[in-house]
């Protein structure tokens, strides 16, 4: 049969709809692409394109196979992405994937508090959003990566770092008079949805408690961010759902309420159990593992 040389070499033609674009990604020549090509053909036994004078037609056949085509590539490239990680030196820097809000708020402490014993240690931080992290997580970018309830993963070693819940956050001049705010009340008013907000509860996202109280909220904003969602909250935007670390974090000029019900968060420190580390990550991993945090410590006034 073929390997994955030829799924690769299908998968860009089609892609490109062209053999000098795909010899192009591939950086290959044009006619070492098309014998490959035409080798695919003859192993499986279909014809996968139709010649024009200046293109390539998919045939029905290659429809049906480039789905499977794009799964392989994408394992290509995670395969490559993984060999290149392994072979940079990891002992120059510690490199730490974390989300914006936790990159102004916990991170910069934390580094601190250990560059304070650890002088001389260099750090190279990357933020994205904690779904992001995770996939590079596992494609070994990172020594390790800080973010809101990671996924369980056999491939992942976590420590929780901070637990809380999440609170509605609302502007000082309409918020509402009780410190507690029911969930349900929460469609009444404008509101700035942050996509994806996952809960303690890795399978659980914000949305599904929104679902069973029946509650179907009237946003006008979304957003990927919590400062975001804090930014507009303080305009007199509408209200938002946060969690309480980043509420507390970035000052006081917003209204913060408890949410019934309760609706739990972590923050942990996840690393890969298949990434080799030099001594000063696990000199760094160890530290937050023994870490003694204290979330008002973090506010910023």
């Amino acid at each position: 049969m073929i390997s994955s040389r030829h799924i690769e070499v299908f998968y860009h033609v089609y892609n490109e709809g062209s053999l000098t674009r795909a010899a192009k990604v591939l950086n290959v020549s044009q006619p070492l692409i098309s014998k490959t090509l035409a080798y695919a053909e003859h192993k499986l036994k279909l014809k996968l394109f139709v010649r024009h004078a200046r293109r390539l037609s998919p045939t029905p056949e290659a429809d049906l196979l480039f789905h499977h085509a794009a799964a392989v590539n994408k394992e290509i490239s995670q395969f490559n992405n993984i060999a290149d990680n392994l072979v940079k030196d990891p002992s120059s820097t510690i490199n730490i994937g974390c989300t914006p809000s936790l990159g102004l708020g916990l991170l910069p402490k934390l580094l601190n508090m250990y560059l304070t014993k650890t002088p001389g240690t260099k750090f190279n931080v990357v933020n994205l959003q904690s779904t992001e992290l995770e996939e590079q997580l596992k494609e070994l970018t990172f020594d390790l990566i800080i973010c809101f309830n990671p996924d369980d993963s056999e491939l992942f070693q976590k420590t929780q770092l901070l637990q809380g819940s999440l609170v509605l956050v609302a502007p000082l001049d309409n918020a509402p008079e009780s410190k507690t705010f029911k969930l349900t009340h929460i469609k009444k008013q404008p509101f700035i949805k942050v996509k994806n907000l996952k809960t303690g509860s890795s399978k659980r996202n914000l949305d599904h408690y929104l679902d069973n109280a029946g509650v179907k909220v009237n946003w006008i904003a979304e957003t990927e961010t919590m400062q975001v969602a804090k930014a507009m909250v303080e305009q007199g935007a509408g209200y938002a759902i946060i969690d309480d670390f980043s509420a507390q974090v970035y000052g006081s000029r917003i209204s913060v309420h408890k949410l019934e019900p309760s609706i739990p968060y972590e923050i942990c420190m996840v690393n890969n159990k298949e990434k080799p580390l030099s001594v000063s990550a696990q000199k760094f991993i160890d530290f937050l593992s023994s870490a003694s945090i204290d979330p008002s410590s973090f506010v910023v006034d």
